[in-house]
């Protein structure tokens, strides 16, 4: 029983350090959607639940050059940015242990020692609610264009994806 109940902690503990998932978002689910506001102008959304902010900001950015190439555009402007972060407890990382042993007690007179051997059962239980996850979105309103870049405050679109694309992939 104890390492049934070690493996399934150790599942669940893994399962609550993975990364956010790069994928569509389906019905305001985590993930990355976006809105097209004009021939040249889209509103790029990413929502996780992650320990990272970062994240969030670095996949949306990466949807934005994925986007800004299907479009045929070689880079992009962020004209705004909007990030949310709402922090909530995930259930309670808890743990459970027992043990079996033997107690043994010795008594002694003026004459004799008596000793005496008994079982002894001990359980221990641990609730933690420690394990803060936040659940992020970012928001980018991008302004998409062609040929050189106008100015610093652009991204290449290229350049993003061969430096974010191996993070989703993780």
């Amino acid at each position: 029983m104890k390492a049934t109940l070690l493996v399934l902690t150790l599942l669940i503990l893994a399962g609550c350090a993975a990364k956010p998932d790069y994928r569509p978002a389906n019905n305001g689910s985590t993930g990355y959607s976006e809105q097209k506001i004009s021939d040249d102008r889209y509103r790029v959304e990413f929502k996780s639940v992650s320990n990272s902010v970062a994240d969030a900001g670095d996949f949306a950015l990466l949807r934005a050059a994925e986007l800004t190439q299907a479009q045929g555009y070689d880079w992009f402007v962020v004209t705004n940015k909007e990030t949310f972060v709402d922090s909530k407890s995930q259930g309670p990382s808890s743990s459970i242990s027992a043990t079996r042993g033997q107690q043994i007690e010795r008594r002694c007179g003026l004459i004799t020692c008596e000793t005496r051997s008994r079982p002894v059962n001990e359980v221990g239980v641990q609730i933690s609610n420690k394990d803060t996850r936040k659940e992020v979105h970012t928001l980018l309103d991008i302004k998409m264009g062609k040929g050189i870049k106008p100015n610093n405050n652009s991204y290449s679109a290229q350049d993003v994806i061969d430096n974010l694309s191996s993070k989703a992939k993780n």
